[in-house]
């Protein structure tokens, strides 16, 4: 008792403390994937800039690979509708942006670092001042702003203001000609003409168009089409001397700007004569000496009403539809410089971003570097191979190129903003090691996404449904030249997402790759495990190889009522067939496990060749290198069928709970009468825990499997390590497989050469049995097992052939508690009860790699302090991963320590120390709502965290210092200064002292000569509007502090924020102006 007393009362030490804050920081560092819910597109020519806006109120702003800037607006009356981004205007050439929200209001947002900041805000109030249409000035100071109403307001950008005059409907009117005596309606477009400046072209929505003389502030001219219909927009050719007027019949015409006159074709409806669908959108271009006419909508409206197209019309007669399975928002087109030549045709969908080259006639398809739809079908499961090798990620790489044979060679045109020199130089040499996330998809695909930067790049797709079906099953790619529909209209089936799947049973469950080897385990939804391997020096292999492992088979009584298990291709079983190979990969075999229920977990050992799977009914454990069984082990009992059997209660019984209370009673009543009683200290030291229900074990879940784990650890004696299998189950019992492998494959450098068709022979067979079975009395489902070493290092980390430094434990985590055991006897050494002390659930675990750089002084203090935690690496060597230490300070070296990082199902994150398990970081990363983030979040080895934020998007976050990946290009910006920031300006610097501007002045120098990713930015617009933005953006690094100083005064150890405010942004750069020191050391991102 007193142990446990005074094992609660002890505080980390200042040091300890120090340490933390050099070794753990939670931050959001970037996002991957397609924006949710996309409603805006805008694209700036000058700057090459492309912005995205969606109905959740976030901007993000693209650039060349590398320059991503964030933004988010936010709530005005409370009401999330109001967020909704209806237009994007960009102020051509600065890299400032306008938006327009649902709630009318116009915010000027620039970039500052990293991220984007509101400026200043215009609200729009009353209806006939509802924003329709906004048009920038090609010289940056002025916006026409149209409404609803039919005028057209002058606003200044230089002081935010609305200018004189206004363009009135009634004075257009007045200018117009008789003929024309409806009421023009809202505004729907509005254009600059590039060869006049001071001339506008505004497009009314009842069929009627001025161009309107600025100086003069009078109609100099007006067009009218016949039928007044109705009108959707213009687009005026780079010399000014044309426009094409595009309605909602489906028709378009090109004017000649300098003629009243309709032109012939005035009522030209290109997919007529039916009644079709507006038209959206409309380009205009040259294709060598042909025009082409790119526009979006405009079908029948009858027939192809529900179709979302995007057609390319050339005057050569080659027309070509792009017909796509989401909605159409917007798009744009690139063109050569200062010509009508047309480029690239970036489309923006509901859900993917699509490209196509406009230079050639056939119009293949553009490979976007970003923005890359990761839910082209629903995403069931996530697994991040972390430290994956670069021979295997070469051959991946490989086997991916032969899959991108059909995308154009053009040049991504959207090259806009800086990217710091020390980045580009960086990113020119080989990193050794690799991040790579695999997701599976509902139509069985495993999808492979290179995550080591900023970018997340598809590198290749691999697919199981080829395997199953029927004989004569094809699967046709979705993207393809070559049209479909040879009618009217000319449809081609275009972009990649495709929510259906022809068959649920082929979702994928589970992957395991093994970041060595490059041996590829994926499971399914009915039982089926497909073997794959992307050694490209393997022997010749033979046909694809089918086995099946029976679960139940002695089990009498047991009727399977789920779905039937998938059947193989019968000609690729057949002896004639080759070795199966999709696109680089080689494909072993399938294994299928009976009762075909879904895979509930994976383990993979490559270097001994086995694989094994978890069912609801139990586990299996296969050689795929020989192809045999080894074993299987079900986990039904009775208990589980019938819901009998002699279980453990956790549920305490009236008379125990009354006994309890009145207990508590009178400590209380006496603790009250006796104020000098120490029991008040002995019960704050003890945590009040919480009362926890009994669990049902009757609902027949308790055998599913829920971990696998393959360790090559101490479990039979404390001399000698043996290759062990760990299966663990919903009801807490732990199972531990001692196995016996042939001398050859023991040894876990060398692999046996054994050849695919050669039978195995008796001696050579893996063989497993039971060595201990564990029962936790709680029998709370068990989340994750994992065996380290004594300096914290998870044995399954480690490289070929290494044991790691005895003694080893095992930890094993359940939904409501961590409790390490020693090896091999098994005995508790420590517990960690999150349930009962927080209310909270655990649903992941993994083994994290935390370094930082640390004086002489303190690392010498450290350990004298605790000469039992080891896991130090002081030369930077082995145990930091994907880290490098170019620049090397002064009186530092490189601490290193591994922890225990865990997801709750409240969306915390923690870290503890091991084998300790005192909490060290703990933050509030994913909305507690978020149920699907929650589950799809995967760890890497280096502290960080990748998640689904939507169903389309993933959140990139940090918890380690020293590692730290995130957007660290930036868009240079003029000083965009006014009278009211000249003022403001100037009060702050007569208010600061100089001493402060000095060390200002030393930091900004420090910071400069120190890293590489310090934008060009203001610092005296960022002081004077007091941005609310990361509170580690503006003196930092792109979130990271380049001083060594212990006083960082930003970094939040033990705390659950999730968002950033204004008051502490203000007190971060007040703290920050005192207790920066002069020396600085650069710390490496990616």
């Amino acid at each position: 008792m007193l142990k446990f007393i005074r094992g609660k009362g002890q505080q980390p030490t200042a040091e300890r403390q120090r340490l933390q804050k050099e070794l753990f920081a939670y931050r959001k560092t970037a996002q991957h994937g397609f924006p949710h819910k996309p409603s805006a597109l805008a694209y700036d020519p000058v700057s090459k800039l492309m912005a995205i806006g969606t109905q959740t109120g976030a901007v993000k702003v693209f650039g060349q690979p590398g320059v991503e800037l964030y933004a988010q607006h936010t709530l005005v009356n409370n009401s999330a509708s109001e967020l909704n981004v209806q237009l994007l205007e960009w102020v051509y050439g600065t890299g400032r942006i306008l938006s327009l929200t649902a709630a009318n209001q116009l915010i000027l947002w620039e970039p500052v670092g990293t991220t984007l900041v509101p400026i200043k805000t215009l609200p729009f109030d009353g209806k006939l001042k509802k924003v329709s249409s906004l048009c920038c000035s090609l010289n940056n100071y002025l916006v026409w702003i149209g409404t609803e109403g039919g005028n057209i307001y002058q606003f200044d950008l230089k002081s935010f203001t609305i200018r004189e005059p206004v363009i009135y409907h009634d004075m257009v009117l007045e200018k117009v000609p008789p003929s024309y005596k409806l009421n023009p309606g809202a505004i729907e477009s509005i254009r600059q003409l590039p060869n006049a400046l001071n001339k506008l072209l505004i497009a009314y929505n009842r069929g009627l168009c001025v161009l309107w003389d600025l100086d003069q502030s009078a109609v100099e001219r007006a067009y009218i089409a016949p039928g007044h219909g109705q009108s959707v927009g213009l687009f005026v050719n780079s010399t000014g001397t044309e426009f094409n007027w595009y309605h909602a019949d489906g028709s378009y015409a090109s004017w000649i700007i300098a003629s009243e006159e309709p032109p012939e074709n005035v009522n030209y409806v290109p997919y007529g004569p039916d009644p079709c669908k507006s038209i959206n959108r409309l380009y205009k271009g040259k294709r060598g000496c042909n025009d082409v006419i790119v526009f979006s909508g405009g079908m029948p409206r009858s027939a192809y009403g529900d179709h979302n197209c995007v057609s390319i019309h050339g005057s050569d007669g080659k027309r070509i539809c792009l017909d796509f399975t989401s909605k159409v928002i917007d798009f744009f087109v690139t063109y050569k410089e200062e010509s009508d030549d047309l480029q690239v045709l970036v489309v923006l969908l509901e859900e993917e971003l699509c490209a196509y080259d406009l230079t050639d006639a056939k119009v293949p398809a553009v490979k976007a570097p970003y923005l890359q739809s990761v839910h082209a079908s629903a995403v069931t499961c996530n697994y991040l191979a972390s430290q994956v090798s670069q021979a295997v990620y070469k051959r991946i790489l490989l086997a991916g190129d032969e899959q991108n044979i059909d995308y154009s060679s053009i040049d991504w045109p959207v090259t806009g903003g800086v990217l710091p020199v020390g980045l580009v130089e960086s990113c020119d040499g080989t990193m050794q090691e690799y991040e790579i996330l695999l997701t599976g998809h509902e139509d069985g695909s495993v999808k492979f996404w290179d995550c080591s930067g900023v970018l997340l790049k598809p590198i290749y797709n691999f697919k199981t449904a080829n395997i199953f079906g029927h004989e004569n099953h094809d699967d046709t790619a979705i993207e393809s030249n070559e049209q479909i529909d040879e009618g009217e209209p000319p449809f081609r089936k275009s972009g990649l997402f495709d929510p259906y799947s022809d068959d649920p049973r082929l979702a994928v469950k589970k992957i395991a790759l093994c970041p060595k080897t490059g041996q590829l385990i994926v499971g399914g939804t009915a039982g089926q495990i497909v073997i794959a391997d992307f050694n490209g020096d393997a022997p010749e292999r033979g046909v694809l190889k089918l086995n099946s492992m029976n679960l139940v088979s002695d089990r009498d009584g047991f009727v399977w009522k789920g779905h039937d298990q998938l059947n193989v291709r019968p000609n690729l079983l057949a002896e004639e067939s080759g070795p199966i190979s999709e696109s680089g990969v080689s494909i072993t075999g399938v294994l299928q496990v009976l009762p075909p229920a879904s895979i509930t977990s994976l383990a993979l050992e490559a270097n001994w060749g086995l694989v094994s799977g978890g069912t609801a009914h139990g586990l299996v454990l296969f050689d795929f290198k020989n192809f045999v069984p080894v074993f299987h082990r079900c986990t039904l009992n009775p208990s589980d069928l019938t819901g009998a059997g002699d279980q453990l209660s956790r549920r305490k019984s009236f008379k125990k709970s009354l006994r309890e209370s009145f207990r508590k009673l009178r400590k209380g009543r006496s603790t009250r009468n006796n104020p000098n009683s120490h029991v008040p200290t002995t019960l704050e030291a003890r945590p009040v825990e919480r009362q926890i229900e009994a669990r049902c074990t009757d609902d027949g879940m308790g055998s599913m499997v829920r971990c696998l784990l393959f360790a090559k650890t101490y479990i039979t004696n404390v001399n000698i390590t043996s290759p062990t299998l760990w299966s663990a189950t919903n009801a807490s019992t732990v199972s531990v497989f001692l196995l016996h492998l042939p001398p050859a494959q023991t040894a876990a450098t060398s692999e046996p050469p054994a050849s695919g068709n050669a039978t195995p022979q008796a001696p050579r067979r893996i063989s497993a049995q039971l060595a201990k079975e564990i029962q936790l009395k709680h029998r709370a489902p068990v989340i994750g097992i994992s065996i380290f070493d004594q300096s914290g290092s998870p044995v399954d980390q480690l490289n070929s052939g290494e044991n790691g430094t005895p003694p080893h434990r095992v930890l094993i985590a359940s939904e409501e508690q961590f409790k390490v055991f020693s090896l091999p006897q098994l005995r508790p050494i420590n517990k960690y009860k999150l349930t009962a002390n927080e209310g909270a659930r655990i649903r992941r675990i993994h083994f994290g790699s935390f370094s930082c750089r640390v004086s002489h002084e303190l690392l010498q203090s450290i350990n004298g302090t605790s000469p039992t935690k080891s896991a130090r690496s002081h030369d930077g060597g082995e145990g930091v991963a994907n880290t490098s230490l170019p620049l090397p300070a002064r009186d530092s070296e490189v601490y290193h320590e591994m922890a225990l990082i865990c997801l709750t199902n409240m969306g915390d994150i923690m870290v503890l120390s091991v084998p300790e398990l005192k909490r060290q970081l703990n933050a509030a990363a994913v909305r507690r709502e978020d149920i699907n983030g929650i589950s799809s979040l995967c760890f890497t080895n280096s502290g960080e965290a990748l998640y689904m934020m939507s169903s389309s998007e993933l959140q990139r976050i940090a918890l380690s210092t020293f590692q730290v990946i995130q957007p660290t290009g930036f868009v240079s910006v003029e000083p965009f200064e006014t009278d009211d920031n000249e003022s403001t300006i100037q009060a702050i610097e007569d208010d600061n002292s100089d001493k402060n501007v000095n060390s200002n002045d030393d930091s900004a120098e420090n910071g400069a000569s120190t890293t590489r990713t310090e934008p060009p930015i203001a610092k005296q617009r960022a002081k004077a509007l007091e941005l609310s933005i990361e509170n580690n953006s503006i003196p930092l690094t792109n979130g990271l502090n380049t001083s060594n100083s212990p006083n960082r005064a930003n970094e939040t150890i033990t705390s659950s924020i999730g968002d950033i405010t204004v008051d502490s942004v203000r007190d971060h750069l007040n703290t920050t102006t005192t207790t920066l020191c002069s020396t600085t050391t650069e710390e490496t991102v990616g």
